[in-house]
């Protein structure tokens, strides 16, 4: 077993029934032991996911607050020092994206630190094709680990052909520990994989890994997954074979990584041969470091776990090897980010919940700037998506290294004549998957629209109006989008249909940089154009609850640990194969 600090002491033990106990630490950790019998095998694994290009920490203004991975390297490396069992480190895929990092190097930054850092296996997310698969070919070819997915497809001739492996076996202590991964079967309108490249079902492919990897007999499954929680616990439930799910992709803070206290870290499922499956994830990042101890009878099963997943604090040592390697990596991006290209008098808001589930002034801002820049050309209506702007800016100066941050794609600017029937199209798409904070929410400018979460997913937008005038469906509209959209991603394939599409060259993240210099001090509100219910958008809309559960503010630590019987209720629940153990919040 780990080392146990002299701080962490047993606060109580809960009997479960069937045998389970339940036993909490003064820490917020716990013990789960599902049966009562000696383990055949431990070993503690250690997750990351959707990395995307955090190499330095998580900043608040100015201000660190979680993250970096340099901090993350010496955590990993005390963590292995002090455990005596066996330890697994992988990554649950989207590495790429997300800060100037990957603008400048493509992932290969990432790629020394996760080399150095030294991961064992790596699932395939989404965002490693935004550049296209050679950004992916070189990041494969420079991994001392395998890169993994089970349900692409690559055509003969494309470069990454042979590359992407399906599975991989680790060996521990004696004991064949057989992974496989899974992507997002929509990855071919979420990101840029291009011809030669398809996404076949994550069910069946998780099906025919596990059963290729029985044959080859390992001791037991980990399915490394980049699919999004509620598809992990779809698989869960439907796919028999496997003891623990890591996943990634729909960005889920679990137990103490939020101020819901929900999921729990792990969840515990029964699948459908019985046998409880432990499904985690871990946030995103590199705020947290996954961490459960697993134990397993001799025939692969769990049979006891322990979680205590870390966050990644400032207050914690850094490498410092990784931070001289940071300093030169860094040093082209800071002349980026120091140039100032105006101000904005608020706080721009591209909070990844609310830019994909409402209205944001920074939508908003975004909107009003590629219509501004396409007016000239006829354009009277923007729509591009939310999963497009990725950071906020705070109040004050705007560089070009923030717009960058919020607009990483290099995406351009589009234009194509739409009906106003298509209009409604695009829009109810931009709604149907909402409750799952996908990428494809709308922001816009140039029209005010009304959208109700409660119908059928395809026909949820209830009140379109251009100019205090409802929409009218035959007339002609000309939209300015993005390049993405304009080709059918995120799901707007309505696009494609529309007459005179123009791909105009003019960069997205130049078009806002020069609207917030034209327009500087910018102040963009909140002014209604999307609402939310039944009745037209005539008013600013309210902000709304978010539907997936994320918190409003980062996490405190320490605090009281839940009232044991609590644990007990939701142990028992576990057991019943539903939504699994709450691990205490940390107030």
């Amino acid at each position: 077993m780990e080392k146990i600090s002299r701080r962490r002491f047993l606060k109580g033990t809960v009997a479960l029934g069937a045998g389970a106990l339940l036993s909490i630490y003064s820490d917020g950790s716990f013990r789960l032991a599902l049966a009562q019998e000696n383990p055949a095998f431990r070993m503690r694994i250690l997750h990351t996911n959707d990395h995307h290009a955090r190499i330095e920490p998580v900043f608040s203004g100015n201000n660190p607050v979680h993250g970096g991975v340099s901090r993350r390297k010496a955590l990993i490396d005390k963590i292995r020092r002090e455990t005596a069992m066996p330890t697994l480190l992988v990554d649950a895929g989207d590495v790429f994206q997300g800060t100037l990092y990957f603008n400048q190097y493509n992932g290969m930054a990432d790629l020394e630190f996760y080399n150095a850092i030294g991961y064992e296996a790596m699932a395939v997310g989404n965002h490693e094709f935004d550049k296209g698969p050679q950004a992916l070919v070189d990041f494969i070819t420079r991994a001392k680990f395998p890169v993994l997915s089970a349900n692409i497809a690559v055509a003969a001739g494309n470069p990454l052909a042979g590359l992407i492996k399906p599975r991989t076996i680790i060996e521990k202590d004696g004991r064949k520990i057989g992974i496989f991964s899974l992507t997002p079967e929509d990855t071919g309108v979420l990101s840029n994989a291009g011809s030669g490249i398809s996404f076949t079902s994550a069910i069946e492919a998780a099906r025919q890994q596990v059963a290729a990897l029985k044959a080859e007999g390992v001791f037991t499954i980990i399915a490394l997954t980049h699919v999004g929680i509620n598809v992990d616990r779809q698989i869960a439930r439907e796919v028999g074979g496997m003891s623990l799910i890591i996943g990634g992709h729909s960005h889920t803070p679990m137990g103490p990584m939020n101020n819901v206290r929900t999921p729990p870290y792990p969840e515990l499922i029964a699948g459908p041969d019985g046998k409880p499956v432990v499904v985690v994830t871990d946030w995103e990042w590199g705020r947290w470091l996954g961490d459960i101890t697993v134990a397993f009878n001799a025939a692969g099963t769990v049979i006891d776990l322990q979680g205590n997943p870390t966050e990644i604090l400032p207050s914690l040592p850094a490498d410092q090897g990784f931070e001289n390697r940071i300093a030169v990596f860094r040093g082209p991006l800071d002349q980026l980010r120091a140039r100032v290209v105006g101000a904005t008098a608020v706080d721009l808001d591209g909070n990844r919940t609310n830019i994909r589930s409402r209205e944001t002034n920074l939508g908003n801002l975004v909107a009003e700037a590629m219509l501004a820049k396409a007016r000239n050309s006829g354009a009277t209506i923007a729509i591009t998506n939310g999963g497009g702007i990725r950071a906020s800016i705070p109040a004050g100066p705007v560089t070009v290294g923030q717009i960058l941050e919020v607009l990483p794609f290099g995406n351009t600017l589009a234009l194509v004549t739409l009906t106003g029937a298509q209009i409604i199209e695009a829009l109810n798409n931009g709604v149907s998957q909402v409750e799952s904070g996908a990428g494809r929410f709308p922001q816009v400018a140039g029209l005010r629209f009304t959208y109700d979460p409660s119908l059928p997913a395809t026909s949820r937008v209830t009140s379109v109006t251009v100019d205090g005038k409802p929409i009218d469906p035959n007339a002609d509209y000309v939209v300015v989008t993005n390049n993405f959209m304009l080709t059918g991603g995120d799901g707007y394939s309505v696009f494609t249909r529309g007459r005179n599409q123009v791909d105009t060259g003019f960069i997205l993240a130049d078009v806002v940089e020069e609207y917030i210099a034209a327009n500087s001090p910018v102040n963009p509100a909140v002014d209604g154009r999307i609402a939310i219910g039944a009745a037209p958008a005539t008013t600013p809309a309210q902000p709304e609850t978010p539907t997936q559960p994320v918190p409003a503010t980062l996490p405190n630590t320490g605090g009281e640990l839940a009232p044991l019987a609590w644990l007990a209720g939701l142990g028992v629940a576990a057991l019943a194969g539903g939504a699994a153990l709450q691990r205490s919040e940390r107030e």
